[in-house]
């Protein structure tokens, strides 16, 4: 009885997978996608990567969340959120945190990250801005 059950579960989840893929395909005419039930060929798969949406949260993996100190992720998400990193940006410093040799990564290599990831992108008087939100409280300097 289980195993009819089990059956009967997986072939309702794989209709309605099949369904959400075809009214995706017909919805979005320029994404190919595979809706067939045999293995495709190699030269008939493709991949589309998109760019997040602007409403589009997000989400960090375990891992991510492991290699971050609490100061640090806090730090990444209060710099988002007042539109200093956008998410590509913080995209290419998940990355490079990530492959840091450091176990866990503190306040002080999340900071030097965003300046070295940032520093490419800005002119010097928005670096000497950055620098000021970066180590502000190091310095006890305040902003007026």
């Amino acid at each position: 009885m289980k195993d009819n059950l089990f059956e009967l579960l997986l072939n309702l989840f794989e209709q309605s997978l099949t369904q959400l893929q075809k009214k995706h395909q017909s919805a979005d005419p320029d994404s190919v996608e595979l809706v067939d039930d045999e293995t495709p060929n190699a030269e008939n798969q493709s991949l589309y990567i998109r760019t997040a949406h602007l409403s589009s949260t997000r989400v960090f993996t375990y891992d991510e969340q492991m290699k971050l100190t609490k100061a640090s992720y806090q730090f990444l998400m209060k710099m988002k959120l007042l539109g200093i990193i956008d998410n590509d940006a913080l995209e290419l410093i998940m990355n490079q945190l990530q492959f840091s040799e450091s176990r866990i990564v503190t306040l002080q290599e999340a900071k030097w990250t965003i300046r070295n990831v940032l520093a490419n992108n800005f002119n010097e008087e928005q670096l000497a801005f950055l620098d000021l939100v970066l180590y502000q409280s190091e310095d006890e300097l305040t902003l007026h």
